[in-house]
Formats: C-alpha cells, sequence, structure tokens
C-alpha cells in the first residue's frame, strides 16, 4: 500500500494569510491581466510554509481594481471565498457576482475566471480538496512561461512503499 511521507508541522497553529508576499502573475499583451497569488499551505511554492495540508489545498488570490484572473479550467473542484472586495466569478457560461463573505464553487474542468468589479482591491481563497492541482489557461501565463501549471507537493513528499 502507499502512503504519503510528509513533514508535519511541529504543532497546530494559525497561519496568516495576509503574511506572504504573492508572486505577481500576467499575461503578456493585456495590462489588466494581473493579479498576485501564494499558496501559504503548500511547501515548496514561493511563501509555502511547512503547515502543509496533506487532503487540500488552497490559493489567495489579490485583484487590484479593473484586473482579472483569465479564464482557466482546474483538474479539481474548487470553492472561491471572497474575503473582501467585490469580483465577479465567471464559471462556465454564468457570471456571479461576489462580496465579501460570499462564495461560488466552481465543478472539475469547468471553464472560470475572476474579475474585480469594484473599487478596492479585492482578496479571494480558492479552496481545492486535493494537494495537487493542474490548471490550464488558454494563454501563457508570466513568470511561469506556460498555460499549464502542476502545483504538487514538494519533492520529499513522494508516495512511499510501506
Amino acid at each position: 500500500m502507499a502512503t504519503t511521507a510528509r513533514k508535519q508541522p511541529e504543532a497546530a497553529r494559525a497561519i496568516d494569510l495576509d503574511q506572504f508576499e504573492g508572486a505577481d502573475v500576467s499575461q503578456e499583451g493585456d495590462e489588466h491581466a494581473q493579479l498576485r497569488a501564494y499558496f501559504p499551505l503548500t511547501p515548496g511554492m514561493p511563501n509555502g510554509t511547512d503547515a502543509g495540508a496533506e487532503e487540500s489545498m488552497l490559493v489567495c488570490i489579490e485583484l487590484e481594481p479593473g484586473n482579472y484572473l483569465p479564464s482557466h479550467r482546474d483538474s479539481n473542484e474548487e470553492l472561491l471565498v471572497a474575503t473582501s472586495g467585490r469580483v465577479e466569478a465567471t464559471v462556465g457560461d454564468e457570471t456571479i457576482p461576489l462580496e465579501a463573505g460570499q462564495c461560488a464553487v466552481v465543478p472539475e474542468m469547468e471553464p472560470h475566471g475572476l474579475e474585480n468589479t469594484g473599487d478596492e482591491t479585492a482578496h479571494i481563497i480558492g479552496f481545492f480538496p486535493a494537494a495537487e492541482l493542474t490548471a490550464t489557461f488558454e494563454e501563457p501565463l508570466e513568470p511561469f512561461g506556460t498555460a499549464e501549471i502542476t502545483i504538487e507537493p514538494a519533492a520529499g513528499d513522494e508516495p512511499r512503499d510501506e
């Protein structure tokens, strides 16, 4: 039977989701396809901690007014939660306005994106029910240089036989 060997956190603790500096992400040639994102519970990712979850992942997204996260498909279902500001979440053919304290469910592989329609920076948290994710965009994202981005546990977290 395969199990996952993972470094466990030393003790339970609170993780301040605003303490991390996110990576600036953009699409070349589109001045509004810009955001800041970080994966604070994914060890090995920029600004990740050792407080990694074994069966889930989250992404913190910051969008300035008028900017958006381009449409893409994720390999897992996602729960989008607006924690501040106002955004429109486009999920498939539907557009859903979200304000702080509201959420939307995005089915696996359903095209979706976010746009900040408010006057202040919007913060959104995306929750995923797995520790591995592949996001596929229509155009490459910088600084990744590719349209397909895979986030997975750090190399030391590979499955092993017991």
